[in-house]
């Protein structure tokens, strides 16, 4: 795999899912109705110190994944392990973040992201070529 082939990886990862939601939100894939009941049985109006806390957690989960994004896009030798630490963080928060409302398109191309995202993490550490990319200097001859 080239530098180039990995780069296209990682933002093929981050660009199918904007793409779904994107798709989701101009084609309205969602019903409106279900919408609707979505709203009102899963939104409350009411904000305590647990929603708070848990959106903080988001924006500083987001942010961290920004960063993880740009070091494996950059190739840093840093990335690799940051981005599975972020990931394991982003896996937590999303549990206590409660159900989401996806179409077919939203569910199957956020699918596909988090399946190349994941393959761009382990590849530095499973394919001697990517390997070198992050970590010439461990480079076997």
């Amino acid at each position: 795999m080239t530098k180039s082939n990995y780069q296209a990886l990682v933002i093929a990862s981050l660009c199918i899912p904007i793409a779904g939601v994107i798709a989701e939100s101009a084609f309205h894939l969602i019903p409106e109705e279900l919408a609707d009941a979505y709203a009102g049985l899963f939104l409350d109006s009411s904000i305590g110190i647990w929603e708070i806390f848990l959106g903080l957690v988001a924006v500083v989960t987001s942010m961290l994944g920004l960063i993880a994004f740009y070091g494996l896009l950059r190739l840093r030798s840093w990335a690799p392990r940051f981005a599975i630490g972020v990931s394991l963080l982003s896996w937590l928060t999303v549990c206590f973040l409660g159900p989401q409302l996806l179409s077919g398109l939203g569910s199957a191309t956020l699918t596909l992201g988090c399946a190349l995202y994941g393959a761009a993490m382990v590849l530095p550490f499973y394919a001697p070529e990517v390997h070198v990319l992050f970590w010439p200097e461990e480079r076997a001859d």
